[in-house]
């Protein structure tokens, strides 16, 4: 198998599993109830944070922090709802590899690729929405230059991401006609892998600073110790 192609491996999977009547397992049905229920809870909280602060807050007007939320749901987060559940489940997502035709795993590879560049834009706005809405109501000098560096990063770090994303494979198309059992496509990909921990490194580095950056305002305020760390969770719960 050493020196077989990743399509005649692919084939040759599906032939043994498939002599052999292995049962294919479908789960996709809960794949698709699981994202059809994130997707209405994550709906209808930012639609009552949305209509809160445009009608019952103080100001009664929305922050640069709720337009981009709401843009990352309408113009991203609903997308890939529908892409899961009707490009990825429908194409073979949850069922294992040996019960799927040849045409669904290009599909399925297609529909994973836009799926990469979704999930992307999603965690660079949800982050840029946590620098935002921390902009709105820390106003120390230093803090203030800290998030806006922070704003900036995310922006900068987003674009690198998504670009490397969309070029990882030479020629593009060569990320899902790689799947394609019925030929030998050429192209070549960059290490995947090797991506992928350094976007969750990275990721993870941002997280913890996004949540060091407003537990080190909390200290300072003047309020009783309780307060202090009900105010602390408040952000914790927030940041995760």
């Amino acid at each position: 198998m050493a020196s077989c192609t990743f399509p005649e491996a692919l084939f040759a999977r599906i032939l043994t599993e498939t002599t052999c009547n292995t049962p294919v397992r479908d789960r996709s049905v809960r794949f698709n109830i699981l994202n059809i229920t994130l997707g209405a809870v994550t709906t209808v909280v930012v639609f009552i944070r949305v209509m809160f602060k445009r009608c019952f807050s103080m100001r009664q007007r929305l922050g640069a922090d709720d337009w981009v939320i709401a843009v990352a749901l309408v113009l991203f987060g609903l997308p890939s709802i529908a892409t899961m559940i009707f490009g990825l489940t429908a194409h073979g997502l949850g069922k294992d590899i040996w019960g799927l035709q040849p045409a669904d795993l290009t599909a399925f590879a297609r529909y994973f690729y836009i799926m990469e560049i979704l999930y992307l834009i999603l965690m660079t706005l949800i982050k840029l929405t946590l620098s935002l809405f921390y902009l709105d109501i820390f106003c120390g000098k230093i803090v203030r230059r800290l998030l806006w560096g922070m704003v900036v990063f995310h922006i900068a770090f987003g674009i690198a991401f998504v670009v490397k994303v969309i070029f990882q494979c030479s020629p593009i198309s060569f990320y899902w006609r790689k799947f394609d059992i019925s030929q030998a496509p050429d192209g070549h990909c960059i290490d995947i892998n090797a991506s992928g921990w350094a976007n969750a490194a990275i990721g993870v580095a941002v997280d913890f600073w996004l949540i060091a950056i407003p537990l080190s305002q909390v200290k300072k305020l003047n309020l009783h110790w309780k307060k202090k760390v009900g105010a602390a969770l408040m952000f914790l719960t927030g940041a995760l």
